[in-house]
């Protein structure tokens, strides 16, 4: 038997072509896995400041604790030498975060913490598309309220 190979040319036209309609896809929350947005945390406090007396109660009954129960962001501590308390998140887009904890109480400190975990690292923005799509629907959104024959379950029981 004879063995064809094609010219080196000729199999890049055609890998090519066949490439032209396959899609990439690239890698998102949902598809295969979920990614956590926010990714490290930084605690900057002063020892000698009062202001940093909250978060270093903080750091010493909580931070463990926090750092324990969410094992996918990397916690740092870190002194920062006469300036306020402040709490650093960075997110996987690439964005970051602070936030003064200057006049928080030791209780309102995981509240904090809490809202820049749970951020995405997006900026607000208004939605006004209320569906995000790669490939949007041709009929729209569905609604009970745009069909024309209303169906009624007749099979059920009454209460007794």
């Amino acid at each position: 038997m004879v063995s064809f190979r094609l010219p080196r040319v000729l199999n890049e036209v055609i890998l090519a072509q066949k490439d032209q309609f396959v899609r990439p896809t690239q890698p998102k929350n949902g598809v295969g896995a979920f990614v956590f947005p926010c990714r490290k945390l930084v605690f900057n406090y002063c020892e000698r400041s009062g202001s940093s007396r909250a978060m270093m109660a903080y750091l010493q009954t909580k931070a463990i604790g926090f750092a324990q129960d969410n094992p996918q962001i990397e916690v740092v501590v870190q002194p920062r030498p006469s300036k306020h308390p402040i709490v650093r998140a960075f997110y996987t887009n690439g964005a970051s975060k602070v936030k003064c904890v200057r006049k928080c109480t030791e209780g309102e400190i995981p509240e904090v913490v809490k809202s820049l975990r749970d951020h995405s690292g997006h900026r607000l923005r208004r939605w006004n598309n209320y569906v995000i799509s790669d490939t949007p629907s041709v009929r729209g959104i569905y609604s009970p309220f745009h069909v024309s024959e209303t169906h009624q379950i007749t099979d059920l029981k009454p209460r007794k």
